[in-house]
């Protein structure tokens, strides 16, 4: 916003010398012409500068005490991450899902008890009590074999289970609690 502020005051002053220091017929076929792509490419720098100082927010914790915390794509990346290999009831074959442990990203908001409300982006809810998490499972995955995932994939996070690794994880129940497009986790 503040480059776009900059160029429109530039422009201004640009036509307000005008008068000042040359004819106005000459400055006028100098800069009055160039003053529509001096605004676009000044409204196209200020939105780009903005949305590259606003990370997205990926997902949202809601605290018993009504505090939130907002996670961004950069705060997973910098939290500790597990990855393994799994095949799903909806993606074919074995795919490495790398991601962080729910367990890890709740605790890294201050909580250790409680049931966790598991909420997509659709409004799909799930419960999960705190003490059946374990260190490494499930995970909140933000890559599917080392690539980001779109909502169109069932991203861009999706709470998964290593169901390959046990025949426990083989269950209706951790089925149920694998929420893709998760968008937000409330703690009871």
């Amino acid at each position: 916003m503040l480059t776009f502020v900059m160029f429109i005051l530039l422009a201004r002053a640009v036509i307000s010398a005008e008068s000042e220091f040359m004819g106005t017929a000459m400055l006028s076929a100098l800069f009055k012409p160039a003053l529509p792509l001096v605004l676009s490419l000044a409204a196209a720098l200020s939105f780009l500068s903005s949305s590259m100082l606003r990370a997205e927010v990926l997902l949202t914790i809601e605290k018993p005490d009504a505090a939130t915390v907002s996670l961004t794509r950069e705060d997973l990346a910098a939290m500790d991450r597990v990855s393994f290999a799994t095949s799903t009831l909806w993606t074919e074959g074995v795919r490495e899902f790398s991601g962080v442990p729910l367990k890890t990203i709740l605790a890294s908001a201050g909580i250790t008890e409680g049931v966790v409300r598991a909420i997509a982006i659709n409004d799909y809810l799930v419960e999960i009590p705190v003490d059946l998490l374990e260190d490494d499972a499930p995970i909140v995955a933000d890559q599917i074999d080392g690539k980001s995932f779109s909502r169109r994939e069932k991203g861009p996070l999706w709470i998964i289970y290593p169901f390959d690794k046990s025949a426990s994880y083989q269950t209706e129940e951790s089925y149920g609690r694998s929420v893709w497009q998760l968008v937000r986790l409330t703690v009871q």
